[in-house]
């Protein structure tokens, strides 16, 4: 029986992943603490820098310097295939992939790209964790490789065709919105209502691409941490690869007629009487406004997480893919919102060793980077003061020019304290002990909201299963809502039409009142 944990998103997806079951760390580190490892990259003009050594570092904790005594140099690359054919010795260690899809196209160069991923680069016992929009999936490597592949295929189209869906209904809400403002504006008789009409419009239309913005553009950082705490948790090579096609809002077309008109009524406001003037006034500021926004998507957190990345000890590579969506209307165009984005990630995959690859052919950018060397420093040091946490401060004396990216509060956990605090605010949604016990699927949920009701405190959830047979046909798709008065549910569904064979079960709940997701899916032979 093989198991696969499926749970929700990270990073851009970003989510809750199964956490290590470990002694809590503050008391791990009371009885543990010698040696505290600080892994430390450095780049000059942003080229990394190698060939340095222990001497060259000067490490201070809270002001008070600090003897190094242990130094070592890490190089790694994702292509490690030539690697072991040169030494001629045995196969190298397992390493952890992540892959994250935030797409909604699925086309032939992702599919060739994803072709590529499985053939060159990932071993057979290389661990992979996959990230798609808002679906997150452990492919074990007990999972045979063209398996993995074919799994990722569908759940790639799957979830690109919901996110096109989604993207087409936010280009709806404009346009409806738009053409019930056109046709007010077409029955108003006394001109001087058309500035409050278009002041309406133009401020729900704000609000509209704010709701996207924080959906898709800015990371959820309560899932990042998640994110980084299970990385923390492993001791395998670590690679992070993310396949972003730029997102796209629809945009109002200099040229459309709706653009045109509202010019045109600015124009006319600025010289009428001092109240339409103001009108005027506040019309173009909107437009400012607007065209401002959708050119620099702000507020991406570049420090937290580029410092977690390093914390955690991962390489991050980010794919950047433009996508062509067509538009029929006359006043709205879809536009790509994704410059700051874009520099954002530069400045981030830089910090963790990696790059960004702009190019719409995943394949050839993956061949471009999978022997680029990914090299940084391990600084140790045992602390002068073990019960006190200062901030740490390495420097290059000898070095001038040189910039240093570490975690300088690196025995701090701070991780596991924001998780903490969030998780008594607002809990994660759980899917456990998935089994099958002859043709009785059986699974525990728990962590779900509870509120009060009519009669106690009770949840809302929503389960859905599907069962594919060894060709991964679809035979069984059901989901059902139902509500829950104790916080843990056991559930338990007879299969009793199941033929003797091997059967992919993936069963996903929704906490109804939160909109969390968690999924699990189990691999299982009916006998």
């Amino acid at each position: 029986m093989k198991k696969i944990i499926f749970l929700v998103p990270v990073f851009f997806l970003l989510g809750n992943l199964p956490l290590a079951s470990e002694p809590r760390d503050e008391l791990k580190e009371k009885v543990e603490v010698v040696n505290i490892e600080v892994p430390v990259r450095v780049f000059r003009d942003g080229i990394p820098v190698s060939g340095l050594g222990k001497d060259d570092f000067r490490l201070s904790e809270g002001k008070e310097p600090q003897t190094i005594n242990g130094f070592y140099v890490r190089k790694k690359k994702m292509n490690v295939r030539h690697i072991q054919l040169q030494a001629g010795s045995t196969a190298p260690p397992s390493r952890y992939f992540v892959l994250v899809f935030r797409i909604f196209d699925y086309n032939e160069q992702m599919e060739k790209g994803v072709r590529y991923i499985f053939d060159q680069l990932l071993g057979e016992d290389d661990k992979l964790l996959v990230l798609v929009n808002d679906r997150t999936l452990l492919l074990n490597q007990d999972i045979w490789q063209v398996k993995r592949r074919e799994i990722l295929g569908q759940l790639l189209k799957e979830e690109a065709l919901k996110a096109r869906q989604k993207l087409e209904q936010f280009f709806f809400t404009v346009q409806k919105d738009l053409d019930q403002t056109k046709l007010r504006m077409l029955l108003e008789r006394d001109s001087s209502f058309y500035a409050p009409r278009i002041i309406d419009f133009l401020e729900r239309y704000l609000r509209t691409w704010d709701e996207f913005k924080t959906k898709y553009l800015i990371p959820d950082l309560d899932k990042f941490y998640n994110f980084a705490r299970h990385l923390e948790r492993i001791s395998e090579e670590k690679w992070v690869l993310t396949f972003y096609q730029i997102e796209m809002f629809p945009n109002m077309k200099i040229s459309g007629p709706i653009h045109q008109q509202i010019e045109d009524l600015v124009g006319q406001l600025m010289v009428a009487r001092s109240e339409d003037a103001l009108h005027g006034q506040i019309i173009s500021q909107l437009l400012e406004r607007i065209d401002r926004e959708l050119n620099v998507a702000d507020s991406f957190p570049i420090e937290e997480v580029s410092k977690m990345l390093v914390k955690v000890d991962t390489t991050y590579h980010c794919f950047i893919m433009n996508a062509q969506r067509e538009s029929q209307s006359e006043d709205l165009e879809y536009k790509k919102v994704a410059s700051d984005i874009e520099n954002s990630l530069r400045e981030i995959t830089r910090r963790s060793g990696g790059e960004v690859i702009f190019s719409g052919n995943i394949g050839s950018a993956l061949h471009s980077i999978e022997e680029k060397e990914d090299v940084y420093y391990v600084l140790t040091y045992e602390p002068s003061y073990p019960d006190r946490k200062g901030k740490v401060k390495i420097e290059l004396p000898g070095n001038p020019g040189c910039r240093l990216f570490y975690d300088d509060n690196i025995r701090a956990d701070y991780i596991g304290e924001y998780l903490l605090k969030k998780k008594s605010e607002d809990p994660s949604l759980l899917l456990e002990s998935l089994s099958l016990k002859g043709r009785r699927l059986q699974m525990k949920i728990s962590q779900f909201k509870m509120i009060e009701m009519a009669k106690g405190k009770g949840g809302q959830l929503n389960v859905a299963v599907r069962i594919r047979d060894g060709q991964n046909q679809q035979l069984y798709y059901q989901n059902r809502n139902f509500g829950a008065k104790e916080p843990q549910v056991d559930l338990a569904i007879d299969f009793a039409f199941l033929a003797p064979g091997r059967y992919l079960f993936v069963v996903e709940a929704h906490d109804l009142l939160t909109g969390k997701t968690a999924m699990d899916i189990l691999q299982a032979d009916v006998k």
